[in-house]
């Protein structure tokens, strides 16, 4: 984009100056012989006329170099400009895209481990409300320990939002490949919900899973150089959490038919 401004400039500049010399060129020579009998063509001295030819060499094409001198300065002067303005663009978004990568590793890693105990509420809720026989002890388990897993749900629901929103307002920085993952995976971990048993337990399916994919982008955001701005080559890492995650699916789905 600057070689092309410069290009345009400049070019502009030299067709404004090469027709004005020619326009005066051409005008001029008619009566460029002409002149004081007696004197030169070329002759400056007391009592001889400047002739067509002086006049275009010592008025016009001196008037004309002053102009094509004035534009190159201003060309340059607004070149300069543009440049200027182009690489404090420039380092602007190289600032926003480090800061939506340290802020987007944060939150997934907040994601992670609310995740995680959210899982860790519901197997302590699982077990304890399975070694209890007495009904009204079970009831009362559950009064205890299902407000601290829907505490949980809600605090992950604000930090999704938080990503998404994160994710919204970077989305011009960031690849678009970049982009498309994480929104792939903020929409995964948002469908995820509790479910209850018949036996009264609950269940937080696709748990490993969804586990795997926060934890492949973290990697993704481990990678990404603040020297260079760039994230490294993902294309292993993606066949890598795609096999885990058929992996985790198919290990899933047996434990559920085995149950």
């Amino acid at each position: 984009m600057k070689i092309m401004y410069r290009k345009k400039i400049t070019t502009i500049s030299l067709v404004v100056f090469l027709a004005y010399v020619c326009s005066t060129t051409l005008i001029h020579t008619a009566f460029a012989a002409e002149g004081t009998p007696g004197c030169g063509m070329f002759e400056i001295r007391p009592g001889c006329e400047l002739g067509g030819w002086m006049h275009l060499l010592v008025g016009d094409a001196l008037t004309g170099g002053m102009l094509g001198v004035l534009f190159h300065h201003m060309a340059h002067k607004t070149n300069s400009k543009l440049e200027a303005i182009l690489e404090e663009q420039e380092a602007l978004r190289k600032r926003r895209k480090d800061y939506a990568v340290i802020q987007l590793k944060s939150l997934f890693n907040t994601i992670l481990y609310t995740l995680g105990n959210l899982n860790k509420d519901i197997i302590n809720h699982n077990r304890a409300y399975h070694a209890e026989q007495n009904e009204d002890r079970k009831l009362w388990l559950r009064g205890v320990l299902l407000p601290e897993i829907i505490s949980e749900e809600q605090k992950m629901g604000r930090i999704i939002q938080s990503t998404s929103n994160t994710l919204i307002s970077s989305s011009d920085v960031l690849e678009p490949e970049i982009s498309k993952q994480i929104s792939g995976t903020i929409t995964f971990v948002a469908e995820i919900t509790r479910q209850e048993e018949e036996d009264g337990s609950f269940n937080l399916p696709k748990y490993d899973v969804c586990k795997t994919k926060i934890k492949f982008l973290t990697e993704l955001f481990s990678d990404y150089s603040f020297d260079t701005h760039e994230f490294a080559r993902t294309e292993v890492k993606q066949k890598e959490v795609k096999a885990s995650s058929r992996i985790s699916s198919r290990a899933e789905t047996s434990l559920r038919y085995a149950n």
